[in-house]
């Protein structure tokens, strides 16, 4: 059994948040001819790498090996390539070159072909998870485990737990990070402005959103704080999710006084 990580927060690290959309192309093709097909011959699979972008794919072939569906995605040598299939029952299973997949179930089926040659296993409220990469966000876990917007991933190891934000990165190399749990999210955070706390809505706001309700004096510039303690201005109109113990503070536009 792993040792429990010291800190929570070596398990966890903030990115910023990829808003990007998957791919909508149409590739028809056939597993072992490459010719394309007719809509009324084939059937539909999805293919990602790791970041999640999906893109469409058609074949003759009811049912595909792994080594196939690396093919369909243009992953050469197949062997450097692990596959996974997104199961209906959320759980994410790898597919070895020779195994065969069914596609000829209702829905389409959804694979990763990922370049890695280690894989490691979580679980999700006990759905069983592979991924072949040392980290994975929380956004992505969420969409993997069909788990709701409005609930939240817990890391739950020994005496500490963590409520993790859509945009962290789970690292699964720490020891102890082999489950995670889900519950309902809080609606509300606190956050400091100067040296008042103020208890807001869990959502996204504008800058100009923030400055209202922290009472920012007209001509003032708002600043996000980091744990570093470096200050960041925010640009007008820029989006930014609230989360616990954020700092903010405000300042003069350069050359303008007080």
């Amino acid at each position: 059994m792993n040792s429990n990580p010291q800190n929570l927060t070596d398990a966890v690290r903030c990115t910023p948040k990829d808003d990007s959309e998957p791919s909508q192309g149409q590739l028809d093709v056939n597993t072992q001819s490459g010719h394309r097909l007719g809509v009324e011959s084939s059937h539909h699979l999805l293919i990602s790498d790791e970041s999640f972008q999906f893109h469409p794919f058609r074949t003759s072939d009811r049912k595909i090996t792994g080594a196939q569906v690396a093919e369909l995605a243009g992953k050469h040598p197949v062997t450097d390539f692990v596959v996974l299939k997104h199961l209906k029952t959320h759980e994410l299973e790898s597919l070895r070159p020779t195994e065969l997949a069914d596609l000829g179930e209702d829905g389409i089926e959804r694979f990763f072909v990922i370049q890695s040659g280690e894989i490691y296993r979580f679980t999700v409220e006990g759905l069983s998870m592979e991924w072949p990469r040392g980290s994975i966000r929380c956004s992505n876990v969420k969409f993997l485990a069909g788990i709701p917007a409005d609930e939240c991933l817990v890391l739950d190891v020994g005496d500490c737990k963590r409520v993790l934000e859509d945009d962290d990165m789970i690292e699964l190399k720490c020891p102890g990070v082999e489950e995670l749990r889900i519950r309902k999210g809080p609606k509300t955070v606190t956050v400091k402005y100067g040296d008042k706390e103020f208890t807001l809505q869990r959502r996204e706001y504008t800058t100009e959103e923030l400055m209202k309700e922290f009472g920012v004096p007209a001509g003032y510039r708002l600043d996000l704080i980091s744990k570093d303690g470096e200050f960041r201005e925010l640009k007008p109109g820029e989006k930014i999710k609230v989360k616990d113990c954020m700092e903010f503070s405000s300042h003069v536009p350069t050359g303008q006084s007080s």
